[in-house]
């Protein structure tokens, strides 16, 4: 991505989605923080108290040619962030030739079709970078999101059966893929 992307949500109210910078560590941790106590961190690998990530960490992530990383901007606080990393790209038999992407949001700018926006941008990205199928593991009741996947032309290949424990209850995951015709 390599400009900042205007968009107005359904709700009239217009965000900016770019890529993440080794500056924006700061922001990035504070929205991290925000979110793991938002009720939509439940559909995610986020929680409260959970370790923040190292300066160092960071900067290797968001600085590498086999990943974006971007953010969602309300004016200077992040709303969103979503990430794109091929899987094995040194590998023989994998070659970066599949990518994994993760998205979260704070609920109160869920539903304004951002998720479909940020799914065109990691898309494209993996095209112009070589990878064939993208992918995902979704929560079985984060139906939003299910429902933004199937919308963006991923389908249901299969589930990870009790694969979070939260509060006294099992979620399974579903596993989604996109396959990118070349």
């Amino acid at each position: 991505m390599k400009r900042a992307v205007k968009f107005k949500l359904k709700n009239g109210k217009v965000v900016t989605i770019k890529t993440l910078q080794v500056g924006d560590y700061d922001a990035l941790m504070k929205y991290f923080d925000k979110f793991a106590h938002d009720v939509g961190a439940i559909q995610t690998t986020a929680y409260p108290g959970r370790p923040k990530m190292s300066k160092e960490l960071f900067e290797k992530m968001y600085s590498s040619n086999e990943r974006l990383g971007i953010a969602v901007w309300d004016g200077d606080k992040i709303i969103g962030d979503a990430m794109i990393g091929k899987d094995r790209p040194n590998h023989p038999y994998y070659q970066g030739k599949t990518a994994g992407i993760g998205i979260t949001m704070l609920s109160k700018y869920a539903h304004n079709g951002i998720g479909s926006k940020i799914m065109k941008i990691l898309e494209k990205w993996a095209r112009e970078n070589g990878v064939y199928k993208i992918h995902g593991d979704i929560r079985h009741l984060n139906i939003a999101s299910i429902a933004t996947c199937i919308k963006n032309g991923f389908i249901i290949t299969g589930i990870h059966y009790n694969a979070a424990f939260i509060n006294g209850q099992w979620y399974h995951e579903y596993i989604v893929e996109k396959i990118l015709e070349k």
